[in-house]
Formats: structure tokens, C-alpha cells, sequence
């Protein structure tokens, strides 16, 4: 390995001898390889020379400097420090909504006059089961009523009753059947009993 190295080094070193060498020779010599001609002895380096070439010559240009300012130092002897940014005004504040004056109070709307209920469903059913335990007939008893029903107004001989129906059963002819017992209520009493179809009071 070390052989390799020491070859490799000694061509590395023939190659660029073979390549530097007319340049050494130049400077030391003042004969230019391959020209023949008289090295160079003019004192001005701008004028040509008998003989040889003109040659051109560009002056060095010196790279530019930059200019760093200095700090500049205040009485204190402290460095000035850098003016301070400028704050960006504040937001000015937002005025307060006005007061604006409490609702008046409203007068409170005035009930509307409440009439007189009428008689309910419930009052019909409890005036005809009241007159049927007082006995005001003798067609049936409170026992054989099936279904108690409250109806509508109607007008019987010229007056308006709340109408009710009792529906019971009886022992007639063709057997056990379900009869029904109109109810006339005024009052929240039952005036009389009618039989629904004929219209014809009940004893």
C-alpha cells in the first residue's frame, strides 16, 4: 500500500512539474518557452518592446471596501441607543350606550266579564241518578240503569231543556230488553221524564 502511494505521488509530481515548467521558466529565465525571443528588459511595463508584441496591461482594480459608520458616541460615553418605535395610538374607547328609559309599565290587559257557566255532562248525569234514587218515577230504579248519557239542549213545548238519556232494562213481552228514559233538566233538576220517540211523560 505504501508503494501505490509513493508511485501515485511521484507521477502526481512529474505531471505538474511538466505543466509548471515553462511558467518557472518565464520568471526565472525571462525567455518565453517556444518563442526564442529575448527576455523582456523594458523598465516601463506599459511600452512595447523591439521585437516582441505589444502587450496589453489592465491595471489591478482594488476590490471595494465597505464603508461600516462608526457608532457615534454621545457625552456619556455610552453607545446612543436607537430611537424607541413609535406606540400606534390606542383605540379610543367606545362611549357607553345611553340610558334609555325602563319600559313603561303596561296596564294589564282587564278580564273579560265571565258569564254564568251552563250546566256541564256531568251535572245532566248527577241530576237524572239524584231524581232516579229520590223515586221521582216508578218506571225503573237506579239499579237497572245500564248507562247514564247527557245530550244536548232541546226545546219541548216551548221551553229549552238540558236533555239527558237513561238507558235500563226491563221484563216486557218479547223478553229482557234495553229501554231508554229521556231526561227534561232545568235548574240542575230534572223537570220530568219523557219516553224519547212518542214525547210522552213518564209516571
Amino acid at each position: 500500500m505504501k508503494l501505490f502511494f509513493n508511485l501515485f505521488g511521484m507521477a502526481a509530481a512529474g505531471v505538474l512539474g511538466y505543466m509548471a515548467e515553462p511558467g518557472l521558466r518565464f520568471q526565472l529565465t525571462g525567455e518565453r518557452p517556444g518563442t526564442g525571443l529575448a527576455p523582456v528588459t523594458a523598465t516601463d511595463p506599459l511600452q512595447p518592446i523591439a521585437g516582441n508584441p505589444p502587450a496589453t496591461v489592465i491595471p489591478p482594480v482594488a476590490p471595494p471596501v465597505a464603508v461600516v459608520p462608526e457608532p457615534v458616541m454621545p457625552a456619556s460615553g455610552e453607545p446612543e441607543k436607537p430611537a424607541a418605535m413609535p406606540e400606534p395610538p390606542a383605540d379610543e374607547p367606545t362611549p357607553a350606550p345611553e340610558p334609555t328609559p325602563a319600559d313603561e309599565p303596561t296596564a294589564a290587559p282587564e278580564p273579560a266579564p265571565t258569564t254564568a257557566a251552563g250546566p256541564t255532562d256531568a251535572d245532566a248525569v248527577t241530576a237524572m241518578q239524584d231524581s232516579i234514587k229520590a223515586a221521582q218515577i216508578k218506571e225503573f230504579t237506579f239499579d237497572q240503569v245500564l248507562e247514564w248519557k247527557a245530550e244536548g239542549d232541546e226545546i219541548v213545548d216551548g221551553e229549552t231543556y238540558q236533555t239527558g238519556l237513561a238507558s235500563y232494562k226491563a221484563e216486557t213481552i218479547f223478553g229482557v230488553k234495553t229501554i231508554q228514559a229521556k231526561a227534561l233538566i232545568k235548574g240542575g233538576k230534572v223537570q220530568r221524564w219523557i219516553w224519547p220517540k212518542s214525547g210522552m211523560e213518564i209516571k
